[in-house]
C-alpha cells in the first residue's frame, strides 16, 4: 500500500507553450497640439485621424470597424484619435464640424476625407487608396 501512495505522490511536468500575438497596429489618442504635431505632422507612416465625441453613437460604431482594418495593414499606419470637446482648435484647424470624420494624412498632409459611420467596405477603400497616397479629397 505504501508504494500505491509513493507511486500517486510523484508529480509530472508538462509542458505548456503559451503564445501571445502584438498588437501590429497603434491606437494613440492626442492629448494636445504637441501631441498631435509629434503623432500626426511628424509622423514617418501614414495617419488615419479619427475625430470622434464621447457623447457620439456612431463614433463609437465605427472605432472596431476601423481597428479592424488598419490592424489589416501590419503596422504601416497608424490610427490617431482626436476628442473634438477635448482638442476644438486641432478640429477647427481641419473643419471638422461633424463627427465622425476620419482624415487620411500622409507626410504631414491631408490625402482625403470620410464623413460619417461607415461600412467595413469603404473603410479598407479608403485606408488602402492612402497605403497607395491616391486617395482623393471626397
Amino acid at each position: 500500500m505504501l508504494n500505491i501512495v509513493k507511486n500517486m505522490s510523484l508529480t509530472k511536468i508538462f509542458t505548456r507553450t503559451l503564445k501571445t500575438t502584438t498588437i501590429r497596429h497603434r491606437i494613440i489618442k492626442i492629448q494636445d497640439q504637441e501631441d498631435f504635431n509629434k503623432h500626426v505632422l511628424n509622423s514617418k507612416e501614414p495617419v488615419v485621424i479619427d475625430f470622434f465625441a464621447t457623447w457620439c453613437g456612431p463614433c463609437k460604431m465605427l472605432l472596431p470597424r476601423i481597428e479592424k482594418v488598419i490592424e489589416e495593414h501590419n503596422d504601416t499606419i497608424n490610427l490617431v484619435k482626436v476628442d473634438i470637446d477635448d482638442n476644438a482648435e486641432i478640429a477647427m484647424e481641419y473643419g471638422v464640424s461633424v463627427v465622425p470624420e476620419l482624415i487620411a494624412m500622409k507626410n504631414g498632409k491631408v490625402q482625403g476625407k470620410i464623413i460619417g459611420l461607415q461600412d467595413e467596405d469603404k473603410l479598407k477603400t479608403f485606408v488602402s487608396k492612402l497605403i497607395d497616397a491616391k486617395i482623393e479629397k471626397q
